[in-house]
């Protein structure tokens, strides 16, 4: 896209250090590239049986069940969905290179255009020495390129939607800019896909009033007293439709493609408290693209009270005197950039800021927001340089700020190494969050895994202490008693993970394996039944449903029904046994069986919820939805029957 008409010469100088810089970048990454899988990775892909075929790929864009294999964390992201799927065909199954591969294809198609947005920013400054703008835009795209703070979302591969989600919001706005493509609307349809990569890029919208308000002549801010009336009419005509149309696909996915099984907030904390320790996170963040020493894959900041803790003040302190600054640097044209970069910065804050979640803070978040950072503080410093009245101090300063970004660089290099393993990166996340107990539980899994079960169970306990209530800490501890011996303490493990009642898999999958391992085949089977109702696409699930069926007997329902007839009293055995029907996908006989049961019991929750989720296999979503309904009357708590509720009344709706 070719905003300035310059001549050959100036051409190929931008390509000649555009090339350089993604092979230098290239170089830097160069050891990330088999970095495993981590995090949300788990759900999202590894456990993900929806992307492993790419037959269905229309569904990604209709069934956000499709995202993860946790009910509470599927968002509507098609487009990562489908680039996950592409990329578990293309590798042929979990290969994370092909991931990584994918992902820096589009890091460096990120680079590129953040090059030619910078170099438009600063171009219109009217500054008469256009190389040397082009030489600051190339400075800066290096800068983005080659720091540190960008390896938290490089290296983690869920975090792709924040990465390709900012390169949508950057084409977005180029797309804007350049006048053939703006008056076909092209921008939108970057836009759109944005939002269907992660929803933070409905914040093009306030982007792109900003870059109205500073660098277009009919909407520009300077306009607004004296001709308020033509100055509106100018921006509703540019705004209005993308408007509509983010906000409307905003206000879409959110209330009707996304499962009401999804957690999109943390309503476990106070919402001003959040916001208020959000100032602090700030200097967190700010204080991580200065000095990037401190990263952590998984930070322990947690809300901080009162409000006017000197941490929070302190944050507040920042926020205003960057206010201060983009205001000063919006009164003249050669400091527009920096007014526009901080804007930016603190509109990609919004999100995370202003709604609650489960993490306070975390770094890959940076990428979106410190674009505009990048922008800002990369003008700031050239207009700083060129204040100097020797050339010798220039030089020197240039020098300097090569150093600095090298130093960056290395940093990049350095992290990539800890990312290249659980023990590197979870070790690395106990030293700089101690408090953060999935931090300490992680290194445990990693010590587990090389047999060191004596220091795992250190690691576990601790994390138990700081996080009490979480499924998983029980789970491995489970996991680690039974594979030492200890089977009594290994049960009540499992038995504590199942009490908690979460509505992810895990505490039944990992329960029923291990009653697989211990030969106990029909009760085992009870337990990946419950965790295939939670989460059909649980591949994991999946699998192990696979090999019990090996180990079933066929069963006779009239003889099901003369033994339940025989036996009343008995009706555990025989709810058991209706799992199994159903698990043979024998429906209509399991349907019987229930039926049957709620003859003699007729408050069994159990049977209740048998009865509906068969239905739903049936399709039969009015039944399945009467029959779950009953179920929830008799326990308003039976978390199973509100998820395949949820299942019932989701497949109602889109009929």
């Amino acid at each position: 896209m070719n905003f300035i008409k310059n001549g050959n010469g100036l051409q190929r100088f931008k390509l000649i250090g555009l090339v350089l810089i993604l092979c230098i970048t290239t170089l830097i990454y160069f050891n990330h590239f088999n970095n495993p899988f981590f995090f949300d990775d788990s759900h999202t892909i590894e456990s993900n049986n929806a992307i492993t075929s790419l037959d269905n790929w229309s569904s990604f864009f209709t069934d956000a069940t499709t995202f993860s294999s946790l009910p509470a964390n599927r968002a509507y992201r098609p487009m990562m969905t489908l680039m996950n799927a592409i990329d578990y065909s293309l590798a042929g199954g979990l290969d994370s290179f092909y991931f990584h591969l994918h992902i820096f294809f589009w890091y460096l198609i990120t680079i590129i255009l953040f090059f030619v947005l910078s170099n438009y920013l600063y171009q219109n400054t009217n500054n008469s020495n256009k190389k040397s703008i082009t030489i600051v835009a190339l400075l800066a795209t290096l800068f983005f390129a080659t720091h540190t703070i960008n390896a938290e979302t490089i290296n983690y591969i869920c975090a792709r939607s924040d990465s390709f989600s900012s390169l949508c919001v950057i084409a977005s706005l180029l797309l804007f800019i350049n006048k053939q493509t703006r008056k076909y609307h092209l921008y939108l349809f970057t836009m759109i896909i944005g939002i269907w990569s992660k929803q933070t890029a409905v914040m093009f919208i306030p982007i792109l009033f900003s870059f109205l308000l500073l660098f277009e002549k009919k909407t520009h801010f300077s306009r607004l007293k004296k001709e308020f009336k033509p100055w509106m009419i100018s921006v509703l005509k540019v705004m209005l439709i993308p408007t509509i149309i983010a906000f409307g696909l905003f206000i879409l996915n959110q209330i009707y493609l996304t499962p009401s099984s999804t957690v999109s907030s943390n309503t476990q904390v106070n919402r001003i408290d959040y916001i208020f320790t959000q100032f602090y996170v700030i200097i967190h963040y700010m204080g991580n693209f200065l000095l990037p020493t401190s990263l952590s894959a998984d930070p322990d900041i947690e809300i901080i009270q009162p409000w006017y803790d000197k941490r929070i003040l302190l944050g507040i302190i920042f926020t205003i005197s960057s206010v201060y600054i983009l205001v000063k640097c919006a009164m003249q044209k050669h400091t527009m950039p920096i007014t526009f970069g901080i804007l930016w910065f603190f509109i990609g804050l919004l999100p995370t800021t202003l709604v609650p979640l489960y993490q306070i803070a975390n770094d890959h978040r940076m990428f979106f927001p410190f674009i505009g950072m990048f922008i800002a503080v990369s003008w700031g410093i050239y207009l700083l340089i060129q204040s100097f009245q020797y050339k010798k101090i220039k030089y020197i300063s240039l020098i300097l700020c090569l150093i600095l970004v090298g130093s960056y660089a290395k940093g990049t290099f350095l992290r990539n190494k800890v990312w290249k393993d659980a023990e590197t990166l979870w070790k690395d996340v106990t030293i700089k969050s101690p408090n953060n107990g999935r931090g300490q539980m992680n290194y445990g899994l990693s010590l587990m895994a090389k047999g060191d079960y004596k220091n795992a169970e250190i690691y576990f306990k601790n994390s138990e202490k700081k996080s009490p209530s979480w499924y998983a800490v029980k789970i491995n501890l489970a996991i680690l008693n039974g594979a030492v011996g200890k089977h009594e303490i290994a049960e009540e493990y499992f038995k504590s993970a199942l009490r908690l009642n979460v509505s992810a898999p895990d505490p039944e999958y990992y329960y029923a394996r291990y009653l697989f391992e211990k030969k106990q085949y029909q009760k085992a089977l009870k337990y990946v039944n419950v965790a295939l109702n939670k989460s059909p696409n649980h591949i994991s699930s999946v699998q192990l449903k696979n090999k019990l069926s090996g180990f079933s007997l066929p069963i006779d329902i009239s003889s099901l029904n003369k033994l339940l007839d025989q036996n009343p009293q008995n009706l555990d055995e025989f709810i058991d046994l209706s799992s199994k029907l159903y698990t043979l996908n024998r429906y209509d006989d399991a349907i019987d069986l229930c039926l049957k049961i709620i003859q003699i019991d007729s408050i069994n929750k159990l049977a209740y919820n048998n009865l509906c989720a068969c239905y739903n296999q049936k399709k039969q979503w009015i039944n399945a939805k009467t029959a779950c309904e009953e179920a929830l009357k008799i326990d308003p708590d039976f978390q199973i029957a509100k998820n395949n509720l949820n299942w019932a009344l989701g497949s109602i709706k889109s009929q």
